[in-house]
């Protein structure tokens, strides 16, 4: 995978994907992070003139990824629902339809702050919900979380923060693109989410950051 960025933490070896997810080969498992399914559809019903069609963006990235690795699980960090809003039934029916065919996939998601006022996916969906830290199965040394924080169990993978750096040029030119965040036995990935934005902080100092952009994961850059 030329585009992407292997990591070795943990014992564990993780590839940085360019479509902002992470995956673990050997449990064929994949790691996502805010996606805040419903988020659009939650603004419009204010009034806020924002566009439509991102929830179907998300899960059809999300289902060309899960094709084209063959993956068996998909690890959601949190924030999969984005508000009350995205549980009625015109928002949260892609999501159904997603997961019909996805039927054989384990889903897990890691209960974020925003899944916390949106509620729990209903049963229909078939989503395996835990609190966090939860120790990745078939990945030891693995810990996914929502909230960046440490774990004594191992390396935490985890969402909240939206990631990114800004680039600069010799002529004053610049550009910011979302990226993956590793600092201190702490893995932090972008958000997977088309309508979430990004981290308006550097990230925290003696991070190494690996930016997105142009279709691949570039080489880590360290964060003095």
């Amino acid at each position: 995978m030329n585009d992407a960025q292997l990591l070795r933490i943990a014992g564990q070896e993780l590839w940085l994907l360019p479509e902002s997810a992470a995956w673990h080969a050997e449990s064929r498992t994949l790691f996502v992070a805010d996606l805040h399914l419903g988020k659009s559809a939650t603004f419009r019903a204010r009034g806020l003139p924002v566009p439509s069609g991102t929830t179907q963006d998300n899960l059809q990235r999300l289902a060309a990824l899960v094709q084209a690795h063959a993956a068996r699980c998909v690890v959601f960090l949190g924030d999969l629902l984005h508000s009350k809003h995205a549980q009625r039934a015109a928002s949260i029916a892609p999501l159904h339809a997603w997961r019909a065919a996805h039927a054989d996939l384990r889903c897990v998601l890691v209960r974020g702050n925003h899944d916390s006022h949106a509620g729990d996916p209903p049963p229909s969906l078939d989503f395996e919900i835990v609190d966090e830290p939860w120790p990745v199965a078939g990945a030891p040394g693995l810990v996914a979380c929502h909230h960046p924080q440490r774990a004594a169990a191992g390396t935490v993978l985890a969402g909240h923060w939206h990631p990114a750096v800004t680039l600069r040029g010799p002529a004053r030119d610049h550009q910011r693109l979302a990226c993956f965040c590793l600092v201190d036995g702490l893995l932090v990935l972008p958000a997977f989410g088309a309508f979430t934005g990004s981290r308006p902080q550097a990230p925290p100092s003696g991070s190494v950051c690996y930016p997105v952009g142009g279709g691949r994961v570039w080489p880590g850059l360290r964060i003095d």
